[in-house]
């Protein structure tokens, strides 16, 4: 089982130089605990991963996720500390991974 842990939010107000001006984008970083590791034989081994929610004004419009990234939950905050700081998106968290992890 996966259990979601939101660990940050970001709030962007658009401006005149975005589509819809007067709309606020917000994303949301989340860090997801699996009981069991990647094959599930081992109970007490966990390892944790990363979900990204995109929302425009309040309606989600854009998610992407990825488990099993580490095996300590000190690491992934530190990712997702970085991915929230540089307001990582949905579409771009694939990208950014693989420059980072290599994944």
């Amino acid at each position: 089982m996966v259990s979601r842990f939101l660990e940050k939010k970001v709030e962007i107000e658009c401006d005149e130089f975005h589509q819809r001006p007067n709309s606020k984008l917000e994303l949301e970083y989340y860090l997801l605990e699996r009981e069991g590791g990647k094959s599930g034989d081992n109970e007490s081994e966990k390892t944790f991963g990363i979900e990204i929610l995109k929302k425009n004004d309040g309606v989600l419009n854009e998610t992407k996720q990825y488990e099993n990234i580490f095996n300590t939950r000190e690491k992934t905050k530190g990712l997702v500390k970085l991915l929230a700081e540089n307001t990582v998106t949905p579409s771009t968290l694939p990208y950014i991974l693989d420059d980072l992890l290599g994944m």
